[in-house]
């Protein structure tokens, strides 16, 4: 009896296979979820720091100028906001652009669609000569904001109207990581304008729940 089962050892049943497969499944199934989280609290990480560095360069500009750059559009070839653009050239305030790792896929055979940007964005009070255009009643305001799409990639809002008529959805990762809203960093004169956060007008918010500099 020995020797027959040495030479025909004995296999996995269909049974016991199965059962492995289900603990592989199920073990799957924790850390896979577990991953993404830890990949989009990663990059959040990254966009506050990419935030922080901008905001660095944003306030040397306005040291040097006395005025906030322009706002910086989402389609990287506008003209009319090239926020970023001052920030590099000719003096380089940033040797790079930073890229927000939540922005969509870029595609240069739809220059113009929007959405498009590799970037962040930002929005400037000091734009509002510009916009004063279609909008008579604005006035300059020494502020801006610097926005990521987060991690829904959906941009929120748009940026030429800070902080006039400007309604801001914040991200918030207690309604989990993956969530709707902008991750936003402020400056200057931020709490000047109308602008409202998650439709409520900002000055009621008391201490705005966003990173600042």
């Amino acid at each position: 009896m020995t020797r027959h089962r040495a030479l025909f050892p004995r296999a996995f049943t269909l049974i016991e296979l199965l059962i492995v497969v289900a603990i592989i499944a199920i073990l799957a199934a924790i850390a896979i979820p577990n991953f993404l989280e830890a990949q989009v609290r990663a990059k959040v990480s990254r966009v506050k720091t990419d935030l922080r560095t901008i905001a660095v360069a944003v306030e040397a500009y306005m040291t040097d100028h006395n005025v906030y750059p322009p706002d910086q559009d989402n389609n990287p070839f506008a003209r009319n906001e090239p926020g970023f653009t001052l920030l590099t050239t000719p003096v380089a305030y940033m040797t790079l652009k930073p890229m927000d790792p939540f922005s969509k896929p870029f595609n240069l055979a739809n220059p113009n669609a929007d959405d498009i940007a590799p970037w962040y964005e930002m929005g400037s009070g000091s734009d509002a000569l510009r916009e004063g255009a279609r909008f008579p009643d604005r006035y300059v305001v020494q502020c801006y904001y610097l926005s990521s799409y987060g991690p829904d990639q959906q941009r929120s809002q748009s940026n030429d109207d800070f902080p006039f008529d400007s309604n801001l959805r914040n991200y918030d990762p207690t309604n989990g990581t993956v969530s709707f809203g902008d991750i936003y960093r402020f400056g200057g004169d931020y709490m000047e304008g109308n602008w409202r956060l998650n439709g409520l007008d900002h000055r009621l918010w008391g201490a705005i729940p966003v990173t600042l500099p």
